[in-house]
């Protein structure tokens, strides 16, 4: 047999490999190198001017969510209805990470949609996002006490993923048990 004919089947069983492979792949599972890191040092407008600042220090002293968020993104507009079900359950701190919007745009979506964050830092020009290796939103992270991220969700925030993803992983680090 020549080469001629061998390389396509080579090629396609090389392809057939790759997407075996993928298949098992969980995507919403991208591996982050911040992972049991600190979260990166910052401090950002409030999308509110008349609040605060947002800053990375002052997150600390218990375990929440920085979910980052757009009023352009369809996808934060499907989890929004459940960010809003675990502020009113009061199960964890939400901070959000305003991320490529605009403050009137940001605001006029919340006013619509309704507000799920204890605070909002406002990142006009992805100067956390950059930090924190965003690819796109929402992307949601869990931060320990100390300040350490602990895991990181890409994509929607559902019932199922906090109750399979984010919960165990919070009740073994309070308990002692995570690795």
């Amino acid at each position: 047999m020549s080469l001629k004919a061998i390389l396509p089947l080579g090629i396609f069983a090389a392809l057939v490999i790759m997407l075996a492979v993928g298949l098992t792949l969980k995507p919403k599972e991208l591996p982050s190198e911040f992972i049991d890191k600190p979260l990166p040092t910052f401090e950002l407008e409030n999308l509110f001017p008349d609040q605060p600042p947002v800053s990375s220090e002052d997150l600390k002293g218990d375990f929440f969510l920085l979910n980052v968020f757009g009023s352009w993104c369809v996808a934060c507009q499907v989890e929004h209805p459940y960010l809003m079900e675990l502020q009113e359950e009061g199960q964890i701190r939400l901070v959000g990470l305003d991320w490529r919007d605009k403050r009137e745009d940001a605001i006029a979506w919340l006013d619509r949609l309704g507000n799920p964050y204890d605070e909002i830092g406002f990142d006009e020009h992805s100067e956390v996002a950059i930090g924190l290796g965003i690819t796109g939103a929402p992307e949601t992270f869990l931060v320990d006490p100390e300040g350490r991220i602990r895991y990181k969700l890409v994509g929607p925030m559902t019932p199922e993923i906090w109750e399979t993803d984010f919960l165990p992983r919070i009740r073994a680090l309070r308990n002692g048990t995570a690795s």
